[in-house]
């Protein structure tokens, strides 16, 4: 029995090092413990419900330059495309015919859709269908979101 493994798993907050310790264990006996560890902890913060959610990327143009995205400005080595307020729309009902009801809107901060043509899309899709709209865009202005 790894009892440095016990008292840490029996902790509410870990220390840097102890992170590290767990994150390198290579005992398989300790590594079920550890998951079975954080599925406890899952169960009791989250439950056991999956929600699902259709994300649409519409479109993988960014107009900034971070380095950790792959969708940043200065990547050359992949295809861009936009999809249409219409595809987008389409789409939506799609996911939405199929069960799921929250729709994720994703894209880079692509300039090309602006706050009208954002309100559009969501207006249209939730005169469609009955679902949650939620988005992920990027950094917009306080006032796009009023």
């Amino acid at each position: 029995m790894n009892y440095e493994l016990e008292k840490i798993l029996n902790q509410d907050y870990f220390t840097r090092d102890e992170i590290i310790f767990l994150l390198s264990l290579n005992n398989e006996e300790d590594i079920k413990k550890l998951f079975a560890k954080a599925d406890e902890v899952r169960r009791i913060y989250c439950g056991d419900e999956v929600h699902r959610r259709g994300v649409i990327e519409f479109s993988n143009y960014c107009d900034e330059h971070c380095m950790y995205c792959g969708l940043r400005e200065d990547n050359f080595s992949i295809s861009r495309y936009r999809m249409s307020a219409e595809e987008i729309i389409e789409t939506a009902k799609v996911i939405s015919n199929s069960g799921i009801k929250t729709i994720v809107l994703q894209s880079g901060e692509d300039g090309y859709y602006d706050t009208d043509m954002i309100a559009y899309i969501i207006y249209s899709i939730k005169q469609s269908v009955d679902a949650a709209v939620t988005l992920s865009l990027g950094d917009r202005g306080f006032e796009e979101y009023r």
